[in-house]
């Protein structure tokens, strides 16, 4: 059989040297060719928590291709050679209205997704825990996995999160817990997976611009679902209204786990006293625990409800309480995601260059009771920020705008925050920023849009914030003390 991997990024690499090493023809094409010392990208090591979870630092593709010896076609039209193929591994940024998708679609071509390719391949012996959602997918793969190698289970973070499902497997045979990161796009064309454990985190419009419409994201994320059995399960946020609502419409088998912040029923897992308590009933056993979120890292509400998730999910896989307790204690914060930076003369700036989402945006609001100057803005997504704006008014003192198209966002809040200003620049919104706040005051970096108008990946732009904060707390530093006036 031959298989067309179109894009030579993660995805499409790590399901190229699957295939290869099934034993399949490959045909590999992009429009731009993979990274590697001769392609002049420079290559970030991945950071401390993302090791600690199996995700390695970002590679020299080109050179672990030419190790397989498979070569790749690099074309503006890839077209030709795809329809050559018998089934097409499509990249997560291909959207559904590409045209030359549609023209595969049109020939009877089989597309799928990298995550769909290493379900095919996944070994039977192997668990697979899928997480998804608009908000808080990263964070709550990050936990679980941890977790779970803190009590003991050989378990390994990959998808989304930064690590191709398809080379996990091929890397790490001994791993017997595959927690894996889905996004919309990858879930989009998995016709037949069907995790063991599924994690919902929330759901709320986003991705519009890719999806064409709320209802084709919603069938997205929640392809699978009724898919699952009565011996999987099924964990979700009881909070999300528009979750709890379409999951009321769908044939569920799968055995259910509801978590909330607060308790109200049903519910499975809580908030209350500063504790994590869990009380769930299986046909084989009951447990009931709590532990304590005093000594861990876990100051922010999002990641508290994350956290929520994880521990059923630790629950179904027997994970001792005190294993819990210490996972907790122990965790390491993913970057980018309410991340501190710096202190300077007395004003905090967070890094939070994941939120690409409304919804993610308002937790972040949400989580900082000091005056806030917001700096949001991107590429845009078909956002709604209607949502926002109570809380802006509320907690926002300035908006500074980054993007090239800031039009919807200025609609939605001027006359709402007493200041907004247009910045060029991740440098120049910083230094605004520091001009706007007053000591005491959070400098906040949570977007609302994806980043590919100035940056190619959230990473990129919260790397290019945490340069411009520190080159601030450089020239700060180094300014002299204004004279005294002679008398």
């Amino acid at each position: 059989m031959r298989v067309g991997i179109w894009g030579l990024g993660e995805s499409g690499v790590g399901a190229a040297l699957l295939s290869a090493a099934k034993g399949y023809e490959v045909v590999l094409v992009g429009d731009k060719p993979p990274t590697g010392p001769d392609s002049g990208t420079v290559l970030h090591a991945a950071s401390a928590s993302l090791k600690a979870l199996g995700v390695p630092p970002p590679r020299d593709y080109a050179g672990m291709l030419r190790k397989a010896d498979l070569s790749w076609i690099v074309t503006p039209d890839p077209l030709p050679h795809l329809l050559a193929c018998d089934v097409v591994i499509r990249s997560p940024g291909i959207p559904p209205a590409n045209p030359t998708l549609q023209a595969l679609l049109r020939a009877g071509k089989v597309i799928i997704s990298d995550l769909e390719w290493g379900w095919r391949h996944f070994p039977p012996e192997k668990t697979l825990i899928l997480i998804t959602g608009t908000v808080g997918k990263s964070t709550t793969t990050a936990f679980l996995t941890h977790i779970l190698r803190t009590g003991g289970l050989q378990a390994t973070a990959t998808g989304n999160i930064g690590y191709s499902f398809c080379l996990a497997l091929l890397e790490n045979p001994d791993t017997t817990h595959f927690v894996v990161e889905a996004s919309s796009f990858q879930l989009w064309d998995a016709p037949t997976i069907k995790p063991h454990v599924a994690i919902l985190t929330n759901l709320s419009p986003n991705h519009l611009d890719w999806h064409g419409s709320l209802e084709a994201y919603i069938a997205a994320k929640l392809s699978f679902v009724e898919r699952l059995t009565p011996g999987d399960h099924l964990i979700y946020d009881g909070d999300s209204w528009l979750l709890h609502e379409v999951l009321q419409q769908r044939w569920i088998q799968a055995q259910t786990w509801i978590y909330r912040l607060a308790y109200t029923p049903p519910c499975h897992a809580w908030i209350e006293n500063n504790k994590l308590i869990c009380d769930m009933k299986t046909p084989e056993d009951y447990h009931r625990y709590e532990v304590s979120y005093e000594g861990t890292p876990l100051d922010a509400t999002p990641e508290r409800k994350n956290s929520l998730a994880a521990a059923i999910a630790a629950n179904l896989f027997s994970i001792r309480r005190k294993d819990l307790q210490r996972g907790l204690q122990t965790l390491q914060k993913l970057p980018h995601r309410l991340e501190p930076v710096a202190t300077i003369q007395g004003v905090t700036y967070i890094n939070d260059s994941k939120s690409t989402s409304v919804e993610s945006a308002w937790y972040a609001l949400d989580s900082f009771q000091a005056p806030i100057v917001w700096i949001a803005g991107g590429k845009d997504k078909g956002n709604d920020y209607g949502s926002l704006r109570g809380l802006a008014q509320a907690r926002v003192k300035a908006i500074i705008l980054i993007g090239d198209n800031v039009y919807r966002l200025e609609e939605a809040f001027q006359n709402v925050v007493p200041q907004m200003h247009r910045a060029h620049s991740m440098e120049e919104a910083v230094r605004l920023a520091h001009e706007v706040a007053q000591p005491g005051d959070v400098v906040l970096l949570s977007p609302a849009c994806a980043s590919f108008d100035w940056y190619r990946s959230y990473e990129e732009r919260g790397e290019a914030f945490v340069k411009a904060v520190q080159t601030l707390a450089k020239d700060i530093s180094e300014t002299p003390p204004p004279q005294s006036p002679t008398t």
